[in-house]
């Protein structure tokens, strides 16, 4: 009788010892968001992800990110005369920003079954794309080198010479003066992602952007006829995040 109570009473211990063990079912997650940096082939940013689960291994995504983007041909220089002069861009006239407001999906390949595993993927966003143009403002030194005194004025190449320029001012200067010019961008990327554990994750994404507009951003003088309406960027993400389940 002792013996046929402890064969009947075992699954149960080793039922429940399992729950509590290395072997109770993994959560499965409905949301993530994630947040970081970018570094790209002409500036760098910060974007930010929301991400909602519509299947295994697929997710919708909303995302929003903010990036510098530099013209090819920014060369610094520097006012020979002064050394304590700051650098500026001879022949830039606005300094250019990206805002993207994305939308896309995210396809985990090879999810992370343990932890310390890494789970590679790829995702895409489309959206709207806004690039912000804020004009440049220098010192400019008066009446001629050794300057007698110097004024903050926002830079044109056709009055300011190489010899007017003192360096550049202060990046607050013109801020006010910020002018919009809407477009639409695309992404693709290959993520990984290395987190520690199931519920917090740390990305590296690698892929390419393009933003286009139906005029170009006028980021040099337009004389100089080097301005573009297509960017074309390859980009690194570093993301962390997390990931949980909402009912």
């Amino acid at each position: 009788m002792a013996i046929a109570l402890l064969l009947c009473t075992a699954p149960v211990v080793s039922g429940q010892e399992a729950g509590r063990g290395g072997d109770k079912p993994e959560t499965v997650f409905t949301h993530r968001w994630e947040m970081g940096m970018t570094l790209h082939t002409r500036g760098m940013g910060a974007h930010v992800e929301l991400g909602t689960y519509r299947g295994v291994g697929k997710v919708s995504t909303w995302s929003l990110e903010v990036a510098s983007m530099k013209h090819p041909k920014e060369v610094r220089s520097f006012n020979p005369v002064y050394e304590q002069a700051k650098s500026y861009v001879f022949g830039k006239v606005n300094a250019a920003y990206m805002a993207r407001l994305g939308w896309g999906k995210r396809t985990i390949a090879t999810p992370k079954l343990r932890n310390g595993a890494v789970a590679i993927g790829w995702k895409y966003a489309f959206g709207p794309c806004v690039a912000l143009t804020k004009p440049v403002y220098l010192e400019i030194g008066y009446p001629d080198i050794p300057y007698s005194y110097v004024l903050i004025e926002r830079y044109d190449p056709s009055i300011h010479g190489t010899d007017d320029i003192y360096g550049r001012a202060g990046a607050l200067n013109g801020i006010l003066e910020m002018r919009p010019q809407p477009g639409a961008f695309a992404r693709v990327a290959i993520d990984f992602e290395y987190g520690g554990q199931r519920e917090f994750l740390r990305t590296a994404s690698v892929g390419a952007n393009l933003d286009a507009f139906l005029t170009p951003v006028e980021i040099m003088a337009p004389s100089t006829g080097q301005n573009d309406r297509l960017f074309l960027t390859l980009f690194v993400h570093w993301s962390f995040g997390r990931q949980q389940f909402k009912t």
